[in-house]
């Protein structure tokens, strides 16, 4: 058997070869290694000035005045940074972080704050080569747009049930005016719209936190509510878009928020070209809605009621009184009872007296998908079908929805809540309340229904959010995701 020698050269060529590997790549792992740990902090470095870029935007919103707010942005945004980039952090040192820079006059009605740090980082391997440390830095900018809020509040009777020991009406009450505390006194707009029936309007104003000259703000006003009525959900949102309209304001964030427990069942309609019998009213305005019934299959009666008042009085008001444009002639008004009112009409109007379409695709006879591709027209020809009265309130509230999403110079943003599990007879529409805000959410449904309507609406109108509160002890954490949404955006 032959033995395969090694010279005495071919040992040291070896290693010398080894020792070339090993000056080579010895460094190189330990280049990876730093780099490594190097990337770990930064990233954590730019998490906490992005955390404290967000917080010093939302306290913006915080102070009576503009020198509190900023003062209060600058404190909140260290608070935030010091409190998610711990100390020592994988042994950096001389973390360095300026007073937060807070800028309210290059944008008009939009203000920023922008943070920034720097540490000094340990090197391992690295040292061989003489670096000891490194020097990382990181730096972020939240926006905070001052916002036109129209806080749209269902008060119809179903909110008046029970939940662990108080009402729905009570916990929206207050999580409303808590809500409102998300807004900055003196530069954004707070204004407020009531609805059941009827619906009661506040005017935006920048002082919504100062009484006004009736001793009201808007959180007193909201404090007055009491429920009851039906969900004249379309005169709700027509109104609250007439203030943004009427403010004109294309620089902010004009936003309107609307909370509900359930489906439209009313709207305000012309019906004088369809009255009958002896009510001869010329005008004849005022809301129709079903009672009771909810979305019953087709043909079906239930109790159906009107026509009445459109407009509340005061943030109080909570009566289901009948129209003044009624004679006395009208059963509705002769008898006293609503639910005559059929009696005196024929049939429902096309349109809403805004010009919003009754008909549409929306139909809550379909049990898989209220919507769908029927022509609804002929359930107009009915007014005692409490699902028909639904259905044309439905249509007519999503219309409006397209015609608030499409105003390309306010572009006015529609952000939803649907309380559940308060109503479980008539629940919200989910679907119709995530279409009405334009959710990005429905880009991506398993339901090919809810991605039609999102490829229809999208790009060319404005994105809202929706937020589902399950019960009403979710109500608030509802309120503060909106808030959170509406003004605070990172700028980076």
């Amino acid at each position: 058997m032959k033995t395969l020698k090694t010279n005495k050269g071919e040992r040291g060529l070896a290693v010398i070869m080894t020792v070339l590997t090993m000056m080579i790549s010895l460094p190189l792992v330990g280049l990876a290694f730093d780099v490594g740990i190097l990337y770990m902090i930064r990233g954590k470095l730019y998490q906490s000035v992005d955390a404290a870029a967000l917080a010093g935007a939302r306290a913006l919103g915080t102070g009576a005045d503009g020198p509190t707010q900023k003062s209060n942005a600058q404190a909140a945004a260290t608070k935030y940074f010091n409190a998610n980039y711990p100390t020592n952090f994988w042994g950096t040192i001389s973390v360095n972080f300026p007073t937060p820079t807070v800028d309210d006059t290059t944008v008009p009605n939009y203000r920023t704050v922008t943070t920034s740090a720097t540490i000094v980082a340990p090197l391992y391997f690295l040292r061989m080569l003489g670096q000891n440390t490194a020097v990382v830095a990181a730096s972020s900018q939240a926006g905070r747009r001052d916002a036109l809020v129209m806080l749209v509040l269902d008060r119809s009777y179903s909110m008046l049930n029970t939940f662990q020991s108080t009402t729905a009406c009570a916990i929206m009450k207050t999580d409303a005016a808590q809500f409102v505390t998300n807004f900055s006194q003196g530069r954004d707009m707070v204004g407020l719209v009531i609805f059941g029936s009827s619906a009661y309007v506040y005017p935006p104003t920048t002082s919504f936190g100062t009484p006004d000259a009736n001793g009201n703000t808007v959180a007193s006003l909201i404090g007055q509510i009491v429920c009851n009525g039906n969900t004249n959900m379309v005169e709700a949102m027509h109104q609250a878009y007439a203030q943004i309209q009427a403010v004109n304001a294309s620089t902010r964030a004009n936003v309107i928020v609307l909370m509900t427990d359930g489906r439209p069942n009313g709207f305000t309609g012309n019906y004088q070209p369809y009255e009958k019998g002896t009510c001869n009213a010329n005008p004849l305005r005022g809301v129709y809605a079903q009672w009771n019934g909810g979305p019953l299959p087709v043909g079906q009666a239930g109790t159906t009621a009107g026509l009445m008042l459109w407009s509340a009085p005061n943030a109080g008001y909570n009566a289901d009184a009948v129209t003044p444009d009624a004679n006395n002639n009208c059963q509705m008004k002769s008898t006293g009872d609503l639910t005559n009112g059929h009696n005196d009409l024929k049939q429902m109007p096309a349109a809403d007296v805004y010009g919003n379409s009754t008909t549409g695709p929306y139909s809550a006879n379909n049990p898989n998908s209220p919507y769908n591709s029927t022509d609804l027209t002929s359930k107009l020809t009915s007014i005692t079908v409490p699902s028909w009265v639904e259905d044309a309130s439905s249509n007519a509230v999503d219309n409006q929805g397209t015609t608030i999403r499409t105003n390309a110079t306010l572009k006015p943003s529609i952000y939803t809540i649907a309380l559940e599990g308060n109503a479980p007879s008539d629940p919200p529409d989910t679907l119709l309340l995530r279409k009405l805000a334009n959710d990005p959410s429905m880009e991506n449904d398993p339901d090919s229904t809810t991605r039609t309507m999102w490829a229809a609406q999208n790009p060319g109108q404005t994105r809202g959010y929706f937020v589902d509160a399950p019960d009403p002890g979710e109500l608030c954490a509802a309120f503060n995701q909106i808030a959170t949404q509406i003004v605070v955006r990172l700028s980076k």
